[in-house]
């Protein structure tokens, strides 16, 4: 009997909480999840759910302050583990009164010394707007010579240039050179998401984290972008986290979804039982799937 390969990714528990005017707000209220090596997950959800938050602290992106994280998120890299939150107590400070906040400056170094040797490398993020990820100041070629050349560090410049090259064909952008040279402005939107899906995969990472990555994008080229990240990801092999609020793309994408309502998960489905209409639903999931018009299945009381 083949043993199950641990996962490359474990999140654990997973809290995190602001404090507002209003008082202490948990916003991501205990979210476990596993991503495997070379498999999508999808994670499912409306604005407010909690599915970015819960991925910017795989990141370790968690924006505001004071901000608490608490829980585990565990990486598996090669022979060894990274427990990413380990030095948790350590980054936060208890004041004669109020609550305990998460101290800022040292949370930083933490995040610096702890998550900055993986970004790019081992994880690495493709947002919805690519115009505010992309450098306005820098053409898309530079931006994706220095993914290039940051993944592999011995190659010459024209071999830098030829490798980018390849990269914008492969994302299927047409006229590679002219996008080599031009500035995030001069390209369309759905241009712009491609170029930012080269650069990220470029720096060859073993995660890649998608948010909403067609928001705002035309419905073919929506499409044309889904494709595009099957494509690229049954020929890489990489782990990849595909966040939504559209379920069909999610269905189109993951093996396993998991679905979030109040910064909860209220469920965990494999893709093919939501596609045949299998199991039990909890009625929140079924009423994603009865507005995509899809089959909904038996609804949890």
């Amino acid at each position: 009997m083949t043993a199950t390969p641990e996962p490359m990714l474990q999140v654990s528990d997973l809290v995190i909480e602001f404090d507002t005017s209003a008082g202490r707000r948990r916003v991501v209220d205990g979210v476990s999840f596993s991503v495997q090596q070379g498999e999508v997950l999808g994670i499912l959800g409306e604005s407010g759910s909690g599915k970015t938050l819960s991925t910017l602290a795989v990141l370790g992106l968690v924006p505001g302050r004071p901000g608490v994280v608490g829980g585990r998120i565990d990486l598996v890299l090669d022979d060894r583990r990274e427990a990413l939150l380990a030095d948790l107590p350590t980054v936060v400070s208890t004041p004669n009164r109020g609550p305990v906040r998460k101290d800022d400056r040292r949370w930083n170094r933490l995040v610096q010394r702890r998550w900055r040797p993986l970004w790019g490398r081992v994880m690495t993020a493709v947002f919805q707007n690519p115009r505010q990820s992309l450098d306005p100041l820098m053409t898309i070629g530079a931006q994706l010579d220095e993914s290039v050349r940051l993944a592999e560090p011995t190659l010459g410049r024209l071999e830098v240039r030829g490798r980018s090259l390849d990269w914008l064909a492969r994302v299927k952008l047409h006229e590679p050179a002219r996008v080599h040279a031009s500035y995030a402005h001069e390209l369309s939107g759905g241009m712009c998401q491609r170029a930012m899906i080269a650069i990220a995969l470029a720096r060859q990472p073993r995660l890649l984290i998608a948010d909403e990555p067609t928001t705002g994008l035309d419905t073919t080229v929506r499409q044309e972008i889904v494709e595009l990240f099957q494509e690229l990801l049954a020929a890489e092999r990489r782990a990849m986290m595909y966040i939504s609020h559209d379920i069909r793309e999610v269905l189109f994408l993951a093996r396993e979804i998991i679905v979030m309502r109040h910064g909860r998960i209220v469920e965990v489905v494999a893709a093919e039982d939501l596609k045949a209409g299998r199991g039990r639903r909890h009625p929140y999931t079924a009423t994603l799937l009865a507005a995509a018009d899809l089959p909904v299945g038996e609804v949890a009381s």
